[in-house]
């Protein structure tokens, strides 16, 4: 069974709600510097979310140790 591909959009505002669980976790800080070097790096808008949405998951996992 193959699922749907999600939007630009549903990603980034699944982004937006992670940003907004995890701001406060220590890791946060280490977040929003890869998100700059992702906006420097990365052209294409979709992988640039896909990479910022990676770095949160590792946030999430590791805030549930």
């Amino acid at each position: 069974m193959v699922g749907s591909v999600p939007s630009l959009q549903e990603i980034e505002e699944t982004i937006e709600r992670m940003e907004a669980r995890y701001g406060k976790d220590a890791l946060f800080v280490d977040y929003q510097r890869l998100k700059q070097r992702f906006d420097a790096d990365l052209a294409d808008a979709r992988d640039r979310a896909l990479s910022r949405a990676a770095a949160l998951m590792l946030i999430k996992y590791a805030s549930e140790d």
